[in-house]
């Protein structure tokens, strides 16, 4: 299947999760002073990895990515996702002969390691570069120490290790700029690369297998039941390798159907931003619902999925270009392309405004390494002795719980007649639970009172925080918020679990075991009890469930319910289901303090960058601090 801009053709192609936005062709390079090296880097006080719309010979706007998702919070901290892995899965391979990509002296290349599935190409490619430079570009400045970037260069985790996977097969001849980024794979091809990747590499140590933080996909097309080998087996090796979290873009289609990778269950799906603070879904970013398919009884249900579980910017970005006559690129016969490219590829020149979901889902793989470099680095926070933290599960509930509600966010909550607040959507189809908040995830990932209850069964927690449960079938586990809100607040939870799919080592395929149907409910409490519901989530064909809810002053608590399983292949082998929970209250300002709010907000403007930081966090900082970017 082909998919292209949400035009769907019939065709066994599939796409990368962008679109050009440009005049011309011929726009695609900038060489302005000031913007295209490190050796001119933008000042302290420009407004990356960029984004800003490049029209008439100069930027409509200009703004430093990185920042709006609470990245500074660990930069300044000095954590740069140092020991941390990224692989990138696409149809080629990152290029990181760019400057973006430069390092400081001492410090390992930025690619790692390459792996090309059976069949494949393996050739360099200019889009797997630019979601490369979004993951982990560093954009050092030659020579400085201690070290200087540039806000060009720089992407979510700099000094993050990526792993670069290649899975297409060929590149189809085509004149056509829209079909550009259009590749052809197999079941091997794909299978192969994402096997290798989530399994590992034997690591340094005797007996220690080396594995990705992270696997990051900025491709798709069709198949929004996920019932392909290809997505069966991806979502076998997500279940089997828990900690190793999943990350795929949603797609371009506007208003399709999300397609696979996205489409998977035991994902990270991303959709797109832009707007105004970054917070309106695009409108090339795919929403539709997708399908869930029961391999007992034989029948797809069509468009009872929310797919997209949480968004970030996607649009209009400046990007490192890979200009060599290999990849898409390569292939493309149209005049404007042909002579456009260069061999060698200089290594000083980008591309400009560059949107799609392709680009908001390394935003997101890279803020789940620079939390994973924080939970393992950090000399008072770090969360090494507790296993689960970095269960996708855990993770994923996370950044869901820690999303800033976007434009228009409608998960289909509303009030029953008896008043008690209900959805069975769960998530927003455009944007999942809201856009990427990393602040938040640090609020509720590293310095929440409760980091994992003790067992596996619920318990009493803080206001905010996670835990790693196991419910059992027909069973429900309670969390008690020990302590009594005293005002308003707005509370976010966020569960989420696997679908239960298994993967054969040997024979590289996936199979489908069974669907568990938790929910999610909060309850008012009455001397320490439960007593009446106030909310609940309880979707039926989706793995994730999610409420955004405003509380009255009061005693609450969390119950996750296990009501029953959707389908089961082999009768009785069910019991139990593990999941990940995590949850936020913030308090709502009353009528009256809303002018003191706005008011401190204009006095913040002017504070340093550093005073923002999260107390007790970023004045932590391992012995290596990280410069300023230039």
């Amino acid at each position: 299947m082909f998919l292209c801009a949400g035009a769907i053709f019939d065709h066994p192609l599939v796409y990368h999760a962008m679109r050009f936005r440009l005049l011309a062709w011929a726009a695609l390079l900038l060489a302005a002073p000031g913007l295209q090296s490190a050796s001119s880097p933008l000042a302290e006080g420009a407004p990356g990895i960029y984004s800003g719309f490049y029209e008439n010979g100069a930027f409509q706007s200009l703004t430093f990515m990185n920042s709006v998702y609470g990245w500074d919070t660990f930069f300044y901290a000095g954590f740069l996702g140092s020991g941390r892995v990224i692989a990138n899965v696409e149809a080629g391979l990152v290029w990181d002969g760019h400057e973006a990509f430069l390092r400081p002296a001492g410090s390992p290349p930025a690619v790692g390691m390459t792996f090309a599935g059976t069949g494949v190409l393996a050739e360099t490619d200019y889009h797997a570069t630019m979601v490369g430079q979004v993951l982990a570009g560093t954009g050092y400045v030659t020579g400085t120490d201690p070290a200087q970037y540039t806000y060009v260069g720089i992407g979510m985790a700099p000094l993050a290790e990526i792993w670069s996977g290649a899975i297409a097969t060929s590149f189809p001849k085509t004149d056509k700029l829209e079909d550009i980024g259009s590749f052809e794979t197999t079941a091997a091809s794909t299978v192969s690369v994402y096997q290798k990747f989530f399994q590992g590499i034997p690591g340094a140590a005797p007996g220690v297998i080396k594995k990705p933080d992270v696997i990051n996909s900025s491709w798709g097309g069709g198949d929004p039941a996920a019932v392909s080998d290809e997505m069966l087996a991806i979502d076998g090796l997500a279940r089997q390798n828990p900690n190793v979290a999943f990350v795929a873009s949603a797609g371009n289609g506007g208003s399709a159907q999300v397609s696979a990778p996205a489409a998977t269950y035991n994902s990270i799906a991303v959709g797109s931003l832009g707007g105004a603070s970054f917070l309106v879904p695009s409108s090339i970013s795919s929403r539709g619902a997708v399908d869930f398919y029961n391999p007992v009884t034989g029948v797809t249900l069509t468009g009872v999925r929310a797919a997209v579980d949480i968004a970030a910017a996607g649009e209009d970005y400046f990007l490192a270009a890979y200009l060599g006559p290999t990849g898409s690129l390569g292939a493309s016969t149209a005049p404007v392309i042909v002579g456009m490219l260069q061999d060698p590829s200089p290594t000083d020149q980008y591309f400009l405004n560059m949107s799609g979901t392709s680009f908001s889902a390394p935003l997101v793989s890279g803020g789940i390494a620079l939390l994973k470099d924080a939970a393992a680095n950090h000399p008072f926070l770090n969360l090494n002795a507790i296993p689960a933290a970095n269960d996708t599960r855990v993770i994923k509930s996370v950044l869901m719980a820690g999303a800033t509600e976007t434009t228009g966010w409608d998960n289909g909550q509303a009030s029953d007649a008896h008043g008690v607040i209900r959805t069975a959507q769960a998530l927003d189809y455009a944007t999942g639970a809201g856009a990427l908040n990393l602040n938040n995830a640090v609020d509720i990932y590293l310095l929440a009172g409760t980091r994992d209850v003790w067992g596996t069964a619920g318990g009493s927690v803080s206001e905010t925080g996670w835990d790693y449960g196991v419910v059992s079938l027909s069973g429900s586990n309670d969390y008690l918020l020990s302590n009594a809100f005293d005002s308003p607040v707005e509370l976010t939870v966020s569960l989420n679990w696997f679908a239960d799919v298994s993967f054969d080592d040997a024979e590289s395929v996936g199979q489908s075991l069974s669907f568990a149907d938790l929910n999610l409910e909060v309850w008012n409490v009455v001397a320490g009890g439960f007593s009446t519901l106030a909310a609940a989530s309880a979707s039926i064909y989706n793995n994730a469930e999610f409420l955004r809810i405003d509380l009255p002053a009061g005693d609450y608590g969390l119950r996750v319910t296990f009501s029953g399983l959707i389908f089961e292949t082999v009768s009785g082998s069910t019991t139990d289901e593990a999941y990940g929970l995590a949850w936020q209250s913030q308090a709502i300002p009353e009528p009256t303090s809303i002018f003191l709010i706005v008011f401190a907000a204009g006095l913040a403007a002017i504070r340093s960058r550093r005073a923002r930081h999260f107390s007790g966090f970023a004045g932590l900082s391992r012995e290596t601090s990280a410069g300023d970017p230039a």
